[in-house]
């Protein structure tokens, strides 16, 4: 696994006891869900998510806020999020109906050189390119890869336009990670006067297309009727668009209406396209390191709109399925029926960091802790099934 980049500024943000949790899992972890008056889960790419030791208070909240505070000089902006200068790591704020703090989602970033390498030589040839995948994928991370191996081509005429400063990092510098390609903060909007934030993301793509001169133009999470009005404009402009949309397959987007525009205005009961897509290529985002490449988008949709599964090429990592210990899990849980501390813990700590923590969970009374190993336990099996 790649290390997470620059993970000690992120750590020292938080309480001591969290920090010291997360760094056991640092290798996996990739998100950290706090809410007040429950334990932390530590999310490490595949579930059941790993659970903490003790509640998350408010204490532990207000710790957090004064060290972002004190340190960083941040603080949560009126979308709910706060970033660290420097770094690609973003801390998302869940509120109360009062709009007070209740809870934290913490994502943690990593830089993967490299990982566009399989689909760069498609991506070259392409007029434009349309990338698809849920969240969690690793979208972000392929497209940081995507931003840095242009600018070693054309440099400054790469533009990025930032939606939530995932791509460049928060702070004034973008991360080095993008190299010589320029980006575009999207202004936070004054609700006063009736500015949205879907109304600043279509004016910074505007800025980016009518002043900074771009060869190639990256969004992420291109999703609203504003943006998308936009974006649909960029292959007209005569300028390689590159951006990301959510959803798990290229039918997803078919049946999303808000991105008709991008994909030539499909017209389903014609079973046709009204007009030309704004992409020449799309490519779908698999899993980490895994694609699946459609080099002619508009047949594509035409496949799809008559009915049938367009062909794809599949490039990238081979998806592995998990593998378990078993008769590990099997003497733990039977370890904890029977009450045998000593020997629940010596199997707990030859698994991993979950196990632990429900161990120690139900060796202080926590009878759920027992429920939760042999759930987790079952669904790794059928993780495992072929």
């Amino acid at each position: 696994m790649v290390p997470i980049d620059q993970l000690e500024r992120i750590l020292e943000v938080l309480p001591d006891w969290i920090a010291a949790e997360a760094r056991t899992v640092k290798d996996s972890l990739e998100e950290i869900a706090l809410d007040i008056g429950r334990i932390p889960h530590y999310w490490c790419g595949a579930p059941p998510p790993l659970a903490g030791s003790q509640p998350f208070s408010e204490a532990d909240l207000a710790n957090i806020q004064a060290k972002l505070s004190s340190r960083y000089q941040v603080s949560f902006r009126e979308d709910g999020r706060v970033g660290i200068g420097g770094t690609l790591h973003r801390i998302s704020a869940i509120k109360d109906r009062y709009k007070s703090l209740a809870g934290l989602t913490i994502r943690l970033a990593r830089v993967v050189e490299g990982v566009a390498d399989p689909v760069m030589p498609y991506l070259l040839q392409a007029d434009g390119v349309l990338i698809i995948g849920p969240p969690g994928v690793g979208k972000t991370t392929f497209l940081r890869d995507v931003v840095r191996q242009y600018a070693q081509q054309i440099g400054p005429k790469v533009v990025v336009v930032d939606t939530s400063n995932e791509i460049g990092g928060e702070g004034l510098v973008p991360h080095p990670t993008l190299g010589s390609a320029r980006r575009l903060q999207v202004p936070t909007p004054n609700y006063a006067i009736g500015e949205t934030f879907q109304m600043m993301l279509a004016r910074t793509y505007l800025e980016a297309l009518a002043n900074h001169g771009p060869q190639v133009i990256v969004g992420d999470e291109v999703g609203y009727p504003e943006d998308v009005a936009v974006v649909e404009t960029i292959g007209k402009r005569g300028i390689k668009g590159i951006v990301t949309v959510h959803g798990r397959t290229l039918r997803d987007v078919l049946e999303n209406p808000v991105l008709w525009p991008l994909i030539g205005r499909p017209d389903l009961p014609a079973r046709r396209r009204q007009g030309r897509p704004v992409f020449s290529m799309a490519l779908e985002v698999r899993g980490k390191g895994r694609f699946a490449v459609y080099p002619d988008l508009a047949g594509a949709i035409d496949t799809l709109l008559q009915g049938g599964q367009p062909e794809a090429v599949t490039l990238g990592a081979t998806e592995q399925k998990p593998r378990y210990d078993f008769e590990r899990y099997r003497k733990l849980i039977q370890a904890a029926r029977d009450g045998n501390l000593p020997s629940l813990f010596l199997e707990g700590m030859l698994l991993d960091y979950f196990v632990l923590s429900q161990a120690a969970r139900y060796a202080l009374g926590d009878a759920g802790a027992l429920e939760a190993l042999e759930r987790a336990y079952q669904i790794q099996q059928s993780a495992a099934l072929p």
